[in-house]
């Protein structure tokens, strides 16, 4: 039965959310979206979805459930019945997937943010390590020390810093060369108006208390944002768009 409930929501996803709006729904509640090339792997998160009982998947279950119930209903109504054969089946295995999950509603925790002291390089070269995908980072400087922080990443890394001279220091242009000819996939961006310093990794984001380049030299501290991720990370994205790229 479980088999059956995980196929049916993985089929309904695919069929009813588009593959941008699902990663950016997946993102709101910190859940990692994984990928069969290039398309969302929509039956291990629906496993996820039912199997997992974490705070954020029950959350993410909870909302989708019934919008995927309101869309296959609005086409039926929104189309002739020769085209609508597949939502007629599918409204009917939503109305059972909904009524067996209020049934089977576990207690979850709520979800605390993980916060991090990072009191060294190696520290903070282990905290990156971690990425899965892209990582985004927005300082008010950029210099030696950030690259060599990011020296484990093998994913693309994007850099969004100050514009003013203070930004980044004398020579820093040699050293980013030398960091790309080793493989590493860098860009780096310069807006006028940057104050805060964001870090973000595998879909989430944490708000540090000092620059990257003061690591080893006194802790950093980051602390996670979870329900203000998503206006941050539409400011951010904003910004980048606006920003000067940094060439080299």
């Amino acid at each position: 039965m479980e088999s059956e409930n995980i196929n049916i929501l993985a089929d309904a996803i695919k069929e009813y959310y588009g593959n941008y709006e699902l990663e950016e729904l997946c993102n709101q509640f910190n859940i990692e979206v994984d990928f069969l090339g290039v398309s969302p792997n929509h039956k291990k998160l629906a496993n996820k979805l039912i199997v997992q009982g974490a705070y954020n998947y029950r959350r993410l279950l909870e909302k989708i459930l019934p919008e995927l119930f309101r869309r296959c209903n609005h086409r039926i109504l929104n189309s002739t019945w020769e085209s609508n054969v597949f939502d007629e089946q599918m409204l009917r295995h939503l109305k059972k997937l909904q009524l067996l999950m209020s049934r089977n509603k576990k207690s979850v925790s709520v979800a605390e943010p993980v916060n991090y002291l990072l009191k060294s390089k190696s520290e903070a070269i282990k905290f990156f390590a971690r990425a899965k995908k892209a990582v985004t980072i927005v300082d008010t400087q950029v210099g030696a020390t950030t690259l060599e922080c990011l020296k484990e990443v093998k994913h693309p890394i994007r850099l969004l810093t100050g514009k003013d001279e203070q930004t980044l220091p004398s020579g820093f242009k040699d050293i980013l060369k030398k960091f790309s000819s080793d493989g590493y996939d860098v860009e780096i961006r310069c807006h006028v108006v940057l104050n805060d310093r964001y870090l973000f990794l595998n879909g989430r984001c944490w708000l540090a208390s000092s620059s990257l380049m003061a690591v080893g030299k006194k802790p950093l501290s980051i602390i996670e944002c979870i329900d203000a991720k998503s206006a941050i990370a539409r400011e951010i994205e904003g910004k980048w768009r606006e920003a000067e790229i940094y060439q080299i």
